[in-house]
């Protein structure tokens, strides 16, 4: 049987609870455990690797960045997934698009915009954007399966300054704001994906 470890970090709880979901979905098919990243010390028992992070400034957040640079070596001789919670993603349609099509939460409501048209803000939450984040947080590591989700944002639970960024975040702008969000038959509907991707 395919062992699958499925690690996160989270900041206000909705990446942990999308660990929760996918844990419950792929057991049967898969031996799956779901540990908080930080409390991961070896994957040599694991086949695949599903790594959560909420989204911070276009990649994962430097907890996550520490454990896939910590064990990038055996992460590139296993398959690997990522999934993000995240408020907000758009596509330009002058950009080239990620490698691996992403799953995309339809609670995201993903709009497709031509780039004279997008904001500075819009430029840093593209698809493009964050593949190239990711590729440079993970390099040599091609994941077999990435997923957005629409998370939560209780920004009094957010470090210091990223409190204060986020609160001149969500004065300027609608597209980013407090709220509870996670739609768990988002992450159902990823596990079903993820089921083939790792058989």
């Amino acid at each position: 049987m395919t062992r699958v470890a499925i690690v996160y970090d989270t900041v206000s709880g909705s990446t942990a609870e999308m660990g929760e979901v996918l844990h419950a979905a792929l057991q049967g098919p898969f031996g799956v455990a779901r540990m908080p990243i930080v409390e991961v010390t070896s994957l040599a028992e694991y086949d695949a690797v599903v790594i959560g992070s909420p989204m911070r400034f276009g990649g994962f957040t430097p907890t996550a960045e520490r454990f896939i640079r910590r064990h990038r070596a055996e992460l590139e001789r296993k398959k690997v997934a990522y999934f993000f919670s995240m408020l907000y993603v758009v596509r330009i349609a002058e950009e080239g698009g990620p490698g691996v099509l992403p799953y995309i939460d339809p609670g995201l409501a993903m709009a497709t915009i031509p780039r004279k048209r997008a904001t500075i803000m819009d430029r840093t939450h593209s698809l493009d954007y964050f593949e190239r984040q990711r590729r440079r947080s993970a390099p040599g590591i091609q994941p077999v399966s990435v997923a957005y989700f629409k998370g939560r944002l209780n920004v009094r639970r957010l470090p210091l300054k990223e409190r204060l960024f986020m609160r001149i975040v969500t004065s300027l702008t609608s597209k980013e704001r407090e709220g509870e969000f996670m739609n768990p038959s988002s992450v159902k509907g990823w596990a079903a994906e993820l089921q083939r991707a790792l058989a």
